[in-house]
């Protein structure tokens, strides 16, 4: 299932970006035109510690086919060509590798499944691939305008009386021929002509470069409400795998709690314990077990809003494979140098080079640099030619049917400064979009610094609460047994219980939130 399901999203999401690299548009500025190459696994959370090292995730991406803005006539790339490059692109990888994440469970789904089957059947995901197939129709709707265009005109024309012409010659006029007839009462007249445009003082050329860069926009688009996505479902993934750990955290907290009921009421009866010893065990157990309860609604409220991010029915069981908490083995380095334990420093400049976001208002404000070109172009002699045949059915001509050539210029010398402002607005809205990116570059390097902030600090906490817990165990179980010897108290069985479901509690979360961190890392880097 997983993988059909892989290969199905993968078909949808590859098609419109298929589509823009087939297209062959440039003209986008110094924007990097670059495809993502995936690859992240899942793997197992041990139900006790077992490892200093944090959980982790590994991302692979690739940037590639640089897009540059030229003032030419573009070409449209041949799709083999496109395919060839792809090629050529994937045997020659950048991962950015945070960590790694392995799965040894068959039984549940990865988190990589998750992606592919959330990504499958997303709406607004789609509704995204739809705008981006918008977008190329409308580049190559620009494109088209350098063809050639035939027209035909056909007509057929009834007057009230035949066209003629005076006379005034002696002699005709008493004879009846005051007028010689030049056309006919009913006639059919046709016309086809062929024109392309020779020279538009470059608007149809701003006007390409203008699509284009609103189809490279719509794709940084499409890519980034994929990452957002993903980010939604790995949320939802840890937050099912998190809930279930509770429930198992609770459970363990009941049946101990069930078991030193039993010994205190066998103490009871043998009159060494007292009977509030047993009334206090027994509220315990009550408080126990609604935290059992409402820890089980947990996971179903969970697995609901799992099931609705990957489109299965809200009440449909789920079984998730587990995150491994091993860090890969040696130093793993992108080609571009960035380290696997870089700095936040190294890390912004990352996401600064390929932030979908970033990326998707550039071109927005590329766009709109070339409208206002083609706005000012339209002002400009606009050449063409044309050629044809036309036929007028008539008797009394000579030749019913004729050939034409002509040669067209049209030239706007004063518009009343119409395109001129046209321009200036579509200026500013450029220059308003190019101040929105600053900004935009702001909040992601504070993106980018938080999300590593928040993993070194659940890395931290990991640490501390693997400690915490076999302290807490070590603790629990001196506890029962000096009660047992009756050297102990019943209150302190019940502090030591409590501690260690505590303990076990803040270990998990510790732990799956390291997961988001890093999973939010790889979003706040664009690597995801």
């Amino acid at each position: 299932m997983s993988r059909a399901f892989r290969l199905h999203s993968r078909y949808q999401i590859a098609t419109a970006l298929l589509l823009v690299n087939a297209i062959g548009c440039a003209g986008s500025g110094t924007i990097g035109n670059g495809r993502v190459h995936e690859s992240v696994a899942s793997g197992i959370v041990p139900a006790v510690p077992a490892s200093d090292d944090p959980l982790s995730l590994v991302k692979l991406a690739s940037f590639a086919d640089d897009a540059t803005d030229s003032e030419e006539e573009m070409e449209l790339k041949d799709a083999a060509s496109v395919v060839t490059e792809q090629e050529a692109d994937d045997s020659d990888l950048i991962p950015v590798v945070i960590a790694t994440t392995e799965s040894f469970s068959s039984s549940g789904e990865s988190l990589e499944d998750a992606w592919a089957m959330a990504v499958a059947v997303d709406q607004k995901l789609q509704s995204k691939a739809n705008v981006t197939g918008a977008a190329v129709y409308a580049h190559e709707a620009a494109k088209s305008a350098r063809n050639p265009s035939l027209r035909t005109f056909n007509s057929y024309t009834a007057l009230d009386r035949e066209p003629g012409i005076g006379v005034n010659i002696p002699g005709l006029t008493s004879l009846g021929f005051g007028s010689l007839p030049i056309g006919e009462k009913d006639f059919f007249s046709s016309a086809t002509f062929a024109s392309v445009p020779l020279y538009t003082s470059g608007r149809i050329r701003s006007t390409i470069n203008a699509t284009c860069a609103n189809v490279q926009a719509s794709r940084f688009d499409q890519r980034s409400e994929m990452h957002d996505l993903k980010m939604e479902v790995a949320e939802a993934y840890v937050n099912v795998l998190k809930a279930e750990k509770l429930v198992e955290v609770a459970r363990m907290s009941v049946s101990t709690l069930e078991k030193h009921l039993v010994d205190v009421k066998d103490l009871f009866e043998q009159g060494v314990a007292a009977n509030s010893d047993v009334l206090t065990v027994e509220a315990n157990l009550s408080d126990a077990r609604d935290t059992y309860l409402r820890a089980t609604n947990a996971v179903d409220l969970a697995s609901a809003a799992y099931n609705r991010l990957v489109g299965r029915p809200l009440d449909q069981p789920v079984a998730l494979a587990e995150l491994s908490s091993t860090l890969p083995v040696g130093s793993q380095t992108s080609s571009s140098g960035t380290s696997m334990h870089a700095g936040p420093d190294e890390l912004v400049a990352l996401a600064t080079a390929q932030r979908s976001e970033l990326q998707s208002v550039a071109h927005k404000s590329n766009a709109l640099r070339h409208q206002a070109k083609k706005e000012l172009a339209a002002l400009g002699p606009q050449v063409g030619a044309a050629g044809g045949f036309s036929f007028l059915e008539n008797e009394n001509l000579t030749h019913e049917g004729f050939w034409s050539a002509s040669l067209l210029a049209e030239w706007t010398v004063f518009d009343g400064g119409v395109a001129k402002n046209k321009a200036a607005s579509l200026r500013q809205q450029a220059s308003a979009l190019a101040r929105l990116k600053r900004d935009l570059e702001s909040r992601i390097a504070l993106q980018v610094r938080q999300a590593w902030l928040n993993l070194q600090n659940a890395t931290e906490r990991i640490n501390v609460a693997e400690t915490s817990v076999e302290q807490a165990k070590e603790n629990l179980r001196v506890a029962l047994d000096r009660y047992r010897k009756e050297v102990g108290t019943n209150t302190e069985v019940l502090d030591a219980q409590t501690l260690l479901a505590q303990s076990r509690s803040t270990y998990y979360s510790a732990t799956y939130d390291a997961v988001l961190a890093r999973v939010m890392l790889d979003r706040a880097t664009g690597s995801l």
